[in-house]
């Protein structure tokens, strides 16, 4: 009999509908995975940068670079400040009255110090403004004087002049070949006398953004750093080349320092700290003490409390050190510039080839190297969002663009530890903003990744054995009254809002379980005891004991015997820790081994999470282990296997595919869960595997940080690589399963 060719139509257009709807989801999934990646792509692209464009064609003495586009300025050799307004060069002003200055310094942020033939030395800053059409005030930059011309010290001839600060607080160092002096103004004004430092044939100075720290530099090369608030000079470790040049970046922690063989180093300020233990003698480690806290104790203090030693946290000494952590590429001809950013670690360096070096101290690595065709560079400004550089040679001005947009990202940054500022050590750390304008925001995925596997791995250990156990026992050897409460009770859990479940872990469970945490793991410790038990115990009693039981009376049976010996446990536990740990579990694992218990830790988000997973992955596993075929189970029975023999023997590998895939799918949904682990984990990106830590997991930290992520900035885009890394762990499990389970089908194919 043919077919009606209506039915044909249908059939056909089924077909196409099908078709269409299975393309339209792959194209879906792919143009998702190209709006991601294309939203990430930019962390890693190189600098590059613009046409040159000539500000001025006659002899200047130094240059500065504003804050908006086209905004540049730069002093004559007359001393007359000149800048950009409308795109044009004009004059703003003459600060020296037509004498030639003798030294000039310029700060990313405006700020210009300038000393004049008489040693007297004067401090202002370059403004820039948008203009005000009541007063008809055009836009442009104007000239604010911080500081009236200061008296002539006594001593030798002046050499240069440098300042630091803001409108409140400013230091202003001068210089001669024996000694520096600082002077401190407030609110304009001078305060206090003026502090000497002692020097040898000093040739440059450059006072911290922090105004802590002074460099000098010496003309044989030698490099001091003295701290202001200690009065002191501060060690310098592992520099044994003669310096040329050096300059602090934002923040004052660290140094921008290069060599007379052309090396560039980036110095740090290194904490050190010396504590005693109750035993031995005492441990000096590079690294602060700060706190109860284990990720915050010192390498050493961890290492002696892992030894078992008790750690006295007394601070004997606190001497900080600069270090080089780290050495870039080099520079082939001698320095005549250093110019430092305002936002970030960028800064740039000239050399006297007319060579100009881009470099980042958080990356350590060159962003870009170009030759600019000029003679040499005298005088060099980065701008503070490192978008342009303004340098200037013999021959004049001239301004570049700069597509520099995220320098202190890169792989390495990412994956691989950075000696981020006051660490002491290269570390993985994950913070990307903090409460001052030295801040160095901090974006290595790895605690992330880790807390990502550290949540899927402990909810796995939950859900996937009580999941697997309860499909196989629900499927082959529960009654069919069993079957019909324990099946929509699970589904019923896996309707359970995610929200909720993390809202009752953080401020119901945790709370509780930090209150009796000893007695939980006694009884945890005590369960797999109870259920080996109470099957060497089934196995020892009489058939006919067995067959008395209602069918499902085992399990009624496993379940009292389970709770009668972990409420035992439980009871036990009290004296237990009286006499173990004197009454105080937490306070012996902190004491002993250096452990700090959170309130909000893994063990919760095993918990919760395994709660949330053991839906998806028992739904699956019992489909899989239905759909074995009947007539296999009783040809097993028939030839003298029992219910459980048949059940372990039979049916878990014929149905080992979907359990793999069940497996599989709650492992892809433990690791995209964001709620539970956003409100459970105590949302802490830290490197630790212990159960009792917090964490912050890849989903937690993308919607945690979504609203402090400005469009096309670093963190969004870190954000949406982070979002695609998750995807790339999302793809890697999918297609092991598919491979696995492809395998076993191909195993198991003839039952």
């Amino acid at each position: 009999m043919l077919t009606p060719a209506s039915e044909l139509r249908k059939d056909r257009l089924a077909d196409r509908v099908i078709r269409i709807g299975g393309v339209t989801v792959i194209v879906l999934v792919i143009a998702m995975v190209v709006v991601i990646a294309a939203q990430a792509l930019p962390l890693f692209r190189p600098t590059t940068i613009g046409p040159a464009e000539t500000l001025s064609t006659q002899p200047v003495r130094a240059v500065g670079a504003g804050g908006r586009s086209q905004s540049a300025w730069w002093i004559g050799a007359d001393g007359a400040l000149h800048g950009i307004v409308a795109g044009d060069p004009v004059v703003v002003g003459h600060l020296t009255g037509g004498v030639k200055p003798v030294a000039i310094d310029i700060r990313v942020d405006g700020l210009i110090a300038i000393l004049e033939p008489d040693g007297s030395g004067f401090v202002g800053r370059v403004r820039s403004h948008r203009g005000d059409a009541e007063t008809g005030l055009p836009a442009g930059l104007r000239w604010q004087p911080m500081t009236k011309p200061s008296d002539v010290p006594s001593g030798d001839r002046l050499r240069g002049i440098t300042a630091a600060g803001d409108d409140d607080r400013l230091l202003v160092a001068r210089w001669s070949a024996t000694a520096a002096e600082v002077a401190e103004y407030r609110d304009g004004r001078e305060v206090g006398r003026p502090r000497l430092i002692d020097g040898t044939d000093i040739v440059a100075a450059d006072l911290a953004p922090s105004l802590d720290h002074l460099a000098l530099i010496g003309a044989d090369g030698s490099l001091r750093l003295d701290d202001l608030t200690r009065k002191a000079a501060a060690e310098i470790a592992d520099l044994e080349e003669p310096v040329v040049a050096a300059r602090f970046l934002p923040g004052g922690r660290s140094l921008v320092v290069v060599t007379d063989a052309g090396a560039v180093l980036v110095l740090q300020l290194i904490p050190r700290v010396e504590i005693t233990n109750s035993s031995e003698s005492a441990i000096e480690v590079a690294g602060v003490l700060v706190g109860p806290h284990r990720k915050q104790i010192a390498p050493a203090a961890r290492e002696a409390i892992a030894l078992g030693r008790r750690v006295d946290v007394r601070v004997l000494r606190a001497t900080p050190v600069w270090r080089p952590v780290h050495r870039l590429d080099a520079i082939s001809a001698p320095v005549t510039a250093i110019a430092v950013g305002r936002s970030g670690r960028s800064f740039a360096v000239a050399d006297a080839a007319g060579e100009i070096s881009i470099y980042n101290a958080t990356s350590g690595r060159l962003l870009r190297r170009d030759r600019w065709s000029l003679g040499p560079v005298t005088a060099l400004a980065l701008s503070p969002r490192t978008d342009a550089l303004v340098a200037a040679t013999e021959d004049g001005v001239v301004r570049r663009d700069l597509v520099c947009r995220h320098p202190d990202v890169s792989l390495r940054t990412l994956f691989l530890p950075v000696w981020y500022e006051g660490l002491a050590e290269p570390r993985a750390v994950w913070q990307t903003s903090g409460g001052s304008d030295g801040f160095q925001p901090k974006y290595s995925l790895w605690p992330l990744l880790l807390g990502t596997i550290k949540a899927t791995v402990y909810a796995m250990l939950v859900s996937v054995p009580l999941a697997l156990l309860a499909a196989l026992y629900v499927s082959q050897l529960a009654p069919s009254w069993l079957q019909s409460l324990v099946k929509p009770a699970v589904e019923m859990m896996a309707a359970v809002p995610t929200v909720v479940v993390g809202f009752l872990a953080a401020l119901w469970l945790a709370p509780r379980l930090q209150l009796w945490l000893f007695p939980t793991l006694v009884g945890v410790a005590a369960l797999p005891v109870a259920v080996v038990a109470a099957l060497w115990i089934w196995r020892l009693l009489p058939q006919q004991t067995r067959r008395r039981l209602p069918e499902g009376g085992e399990l009624v049976a496993l379940l009292a015997g389970c709770a009668l010996v972990v409420g035992l446990a439980v009871v036990v536990a009290g004296p237990l820790e009286r006499r173990l740990f004197d009454g105080d579990f937490q306070a012996a694992l902190y004491v002993d081994w250096g452990i700090q218990v959170e309130q909000r830790n893994g063990l919760i988000v095993g918990l919760a999470l395994g709660f949330a997973v053991i839906p998806v992955i028992f739904t699956i596993a019992e489909d899989a282990c239905s759909g074995v075929p009947p007539a296999l189970i009783q040809s097993a029975r028939a030839l003298g296997a029992t219910r459980w023999q048949a059940a372990v023997r039979l049916v878990a590998p014929a149905a080992s595919p979907g359990l793999l895939a069940a497996v599989m799918l709650g492992l892809g949904r433990a690791v995209g869960e964001t709620m539970i682990v956003l409100m459970a984990a105590g949302n802490t990106p830290i490197l630790d595997l212990g159960p009792f830590n917090g964490m912050r997991t890849m989903s937690a930290a993308m919607a945690f940080e979504m609203p402090e992520a400005t469009v096309g900035g670093t963190l969004f885009r870190v954000l949406f690589f982070t979002g695609f890394l998750l995807f790339g762990l999302s793809l890697f499990f999918t297609t092991a399963a598919d491979l696995i389970g492809s395998q076993l089908r191909k195993r198991h194919a003839q039952l």
